[in-house]
């Protein structure tokens, strides 16, 4: 088949899908399409392939990243209206003007199945958006997610920072994020990851997941260590608890989840965490001054709850309950063991601030 004959087969499907979009053809209307479908297999056989993509086309029209296609496909409706189209039965059409608007939403829709939409925040931001299968992802501050979807599988990769989850149900379509060599699976609930320096957290609200780890031959099911015992991530991560998953051990660690703590909450809750990583989550909040930790003071162990975005009051916090002061410059403020004391990792004092603030941590 020629090139010129394909493209005018493929056209005049395409003209015919828009016209049955509109509403009921006419009775001349279905006697025409009908002839030409039964006119030559190469008009059936295309004129079902443009319907499933139509299908898909509207499946995906309410997603949000499709707003800037269609207002493109409008564009080249109206620049398509300026030029002469042919319709299947020989006279000038003018609904046919759209089918190039069609085809140019069908094409940017594959392509756009087949590369991924980076979703990101900025320090102290957070986002909600709506996916495409009608999914939830919340962005914590300073955090990334990257969405790719396909027609059997939904793949996400948290990049950096938090976020949380609430699945639309498809079990035919798994939902799958990845962090690091961590891979959670799910096919309707709600969870979060968090991606630190060296270890990816799982906390599960709702529903259940399978807790995947790659470490180079591929995924298998991650382990947990509950009670001196090793028992499955998927068996031991219900909801109400978290997964820590480290890069420096192969059995994760299981804990109960902080409610405030989660993206949106608004509060972020420490339960006897190193000094190290309790900066690193405060400042995805930190629109001021960067918090830096020396490393004699990075292993001391935090407890307490702060609200996010408080930095004043975190640093306050530590300053008062452990053997660290807090030293300001033009670049940031460097929490480093006092000159006269040497920090003992093994120390650990429960702060609050909260809203509420003791006269001490002011």
């Amino acid at each position: 088949m020629s090139t010129d004959r394909a493209r005018n087969i493929e056209d005049q499907a395409v003209a015919w899908c828009l016209r049955l979009h509109e509403g009921e053809p006419t009775a001349a209307e279905q006697q025409a399409l009908d002839a030409w479908l039964a006119e030559d297999p190469a008009h059936r056989a295309q004129f079902a392939r443009m319907r499933r993509l139509w299908d898909g086309v509207a499946l995906d029209a309410h997603a949000p990243e499709l707003l800037p296609l269609r207002q493109q496909a409008l564009a080249a409706a109206q620049a398509a209206g300026r030029r002469r189209w042919t319709s299947p039965r020989g006279r000038v059409a003018p609904w046919l003007a759209a089918a190039a608007a069609l085809l140019l939403a069908i094409g940017v829709t594959l392509l756009l199945r087949d590369r991924a939409t980076l979703y990101e925040t900025r320090v102290g931001e957070q986002r909600a958006v709506v996916l495409a299968d009608g999914s939830t992802l919340v962005l914590d501050a300073d955090s990334a997610v990257r969405v790719r979807f396909s027609d059997d599988r939904r793949d996400l990769t948290l990049e950096r920072g938090r976020a949380s989850f609430k699945v639309a149900k498809n079990p035919l379509r798994p939902f799958a994020v990845t962090s690091g060599s961590s891979v959670v699976v799910a096919v309707g609930t709600a969870f979060s990851v968090e991606r630190l320096a060296r270890e990816v957290r799982v906390a599960l609200y709702e529903g259940h997941v399978a807790v995947l780890r790659d470490r180079g031959g591929g995924p298998s099911a991650q382990l947990a260590r509950v009670a001196g015992a090793r028992q499955p991530a998927e068996q031991a991560l219900t909801p109400g608890r978290e997964l820590i998953l480290s890069d420096d051990a192969a059995d994760a660690v299981l804990r109960a989840a902080a409610i405030g703590d989660r993206p949106g909450g608004g509060q972020l809750s420490f339960a006897s965490e190193p000094l190290a990583v309790a900066v690193q989550r405060v400042n995805r909040y930190n629109v001021g001054k960067p918090i830096a930790v020396a490393p004699r003071a990075g292993d001391v162990r935090v407890s307490g709850v702060f609200n996010t975005g408080d930095t004043d009051a975190f640093v306050q916090g530590v300053v008062a309950a452990f053997p660290v002061t807090a030293v300001v410059s033009d670049r940031d403020i460097l929490l480093t063991p006092r000159p006269d004391n040497h920090t003992n990792s093994a120390l650990e004092t429960p702060i609050t601030t909260g809203s509420q603030k003791s006269s001490a941590l002011r």
